[in-house]
């Protein structure tokens, strides 16, 4: 038997009525994204952020609201990442230090890195280069670490602030080397920067950028670069690993994540808008003039390399009991 026809049109109806939430779920973005971004205008996390941001605004046909929440180490960005919706809306541009260090530099941390973070796709690598004041009787690693232990905590090394990558990669390498080196923490890179070109203090690593000028200038002298090959704007500097030291690879980096429980379909859609971002000419020129190498992933991928990251880097901030509080 049919059913009426009277029956069969409010039934129609009734199908078409159900089916209207799950295409209107689908239709990802459907109002302005919102961009946390762990540092102030011009900061470095911010320099990536803003052209990103516009490049998905053309992309997705929806504006990416950039929210600058700096300071505390990146606890107010963070916390407030936690404290949003888990629909995609809410994004932030996050380092190394905010996705695995923070958890171990801190003894009462507002959130949970693994628990509490979603990857969604990582922007750059930034390559960091060990260089010395050209006052210090060493031109090579291996000639450092011998000075070093013929010396044991003679020589001292500069860092921007405790716990920033400069310091916590500096620890790894004296942990492997056992070589006693004495850390000068500062209040800002240009500042530990100064005092190694003025020889008060002997060595330094920081981001290629900050130091390049002085490297090619003779101001400072370079011993090694932690990226997986010699960088090109320093063709005559050896790699950690070249050296006899691996490990140190490639460690500082940038992505993006979510709040925990984004739907994967929406997590997907936005890493294939941020790598189509981060590979423009225009940008890939960008990351080169601020001294950055783009680095792209899947999701699946991000994470595991994060939560590799907690394996390698979490002993090492025990071991060498550095703190935050």
């Amino acid at each position: 038997m049919h059913a009426p026809r009277y029956l069969a049109a409010p039934a129609l109806g009734l199908l078409m009525l159900a089916a209207a939430p799950a295409q209107a779920q689908t239709a990802y973005p459907a109002r302005p994204i919102h961009l946390i971004v762990n540092g102030a205008p011009g900061s470095l996390p911010d320099l990536f952020a803003r052209p990103i941001a516009e490049k998905m605004r053309t992309s997705l046909g929806q504006a990416v609201v950039i929210d600058n929440r700096p300071g505390a180490g990146g606890l107010l960005a963070m916390t407030n990442l936690k404290n949003g919706a888990a629909d995609g809306y809410t994004l932030a541009v996050v380092t190394n230090a905010h996705a695995v260090w923070n958890q171990y530099l801190f003894s009462k941390l507002p959130y949970d890195p693994l628990a509490d973070l979603q990857a969604v796709g990582p922007i750059a690598v930034i390559p960091m280069v060990l260089t010395a004041s050209p006052a210090l009787p060493a031109g090579s690693l291996k000639e450092l670490v011998s000075l070093a232990k013929a010396k044991p905590g003679a020589l001292n090394y500069a860092s921007s602030s405790t716990g920033s990558p400069p310091h916590v990669l500096f620890e790894m390498f004296k942990l492997q080397t056992g070589a006693d080196i004495l850390h000068v923490p500062f209040k800002s890179g240009p500042d530990a920067l100064n005092s190694t070109i003025g020889d008060r203090t002997q060595l330094y690593l920081a981001g290629s950028a900050l130091i390049e000028p002085q490297v090619k200038d003779g101001r400072l002298k370079a011993l090694a670069v932690n990226t997986r090959e010699r960088l090109p704007s320093l063709p005559n500097v050896p790699t950690f690993a070249e050296q006899g030291y691996p490990g140190l690879e490639d460690t500082v980096w940038l992505g993006i994540v979510a709040r925990t429980g984004v739907p994967a379909d929406i997590v997907q859609k936005l890493n294939r808008e941020i790598a189509r971002a981060v590979q423009a000419e225009d940008m890939k020129k960008l990351f080169d003039a601020h001294g950055s190498v783009v680095y792209t992933s899947s999701p699946e991928e991000f994470a595991a390399r994060i939560k590799a990251d907690h394996a390698l880097w979490g002993p090492v901030i025990r071991k060498a009991n550095i703190s935050l509080d």
